[in-house]
C-alpha cells in the first residue's frame, strides 16, 4: 500500500523541491506538477509530488497518519480525533464512480 505524505516546500529547484514533513526533510521530484512555490504543501508518494494541497488538507492527512501510527503502536485510539473530517457525514463516492456519471 502506498500512503500519501504531506510535505511543505522549503526550496524550489528545476525539477525537484526540498520539502519538510513528518519524516524530516527530503528532496521531492516535482516533474508531475505544474508550478511549485515555497510554502506550498505537496501530497507526496514515493519521493514524488503528485498534488498541490492546502494546509487544511495537509493537516487532515497528517492527523489520519497519526491515527494509523497510534493503531500500529497498539495504543487505544479515539478514531474521531484522528479522522474528524469523517465524523457525522455520509460516505460519498468519488465523482467518477457515481451512477449519474456512468
Amino acid at each position: 500500500m502506498c500512503l500519501g505524505i504531506p510535505m511543505q516546500v522549503i526550496e524550489v529547484h528545476e525539477t525537484t523541491a526540498l520539502c519538510a514533513g513528518r519524516n524530516g526533510q527530503m528532496l521531492i521530484n516535482t516533474m508531475l506538477l505544474e508550478k511549485v512555490e515555497v510554502g506550498q504543501w505537496l501530497l507526496t508518494f514515493l519521493d514524488a509530488g503528485r498534488e498541490v494541497i492546502d494546509a487544511e488538507r495537509a493537516a487532515l492527512v497528517n492527523a489520519a497518519l497519526d491515527g494509523l501510527q497510534a493503531l500500529s503502536d497498539g495504543s487505544e485510539v479515539d478514531m474521531d480525533v484522528f479522522f474528524a473530517d469523517l465524523v457525522n457525514r455520509e460516505p460519498t463516492l468519488p465523482e467518477f464512480l457515481r451512477k449519474d456519471r456512468i
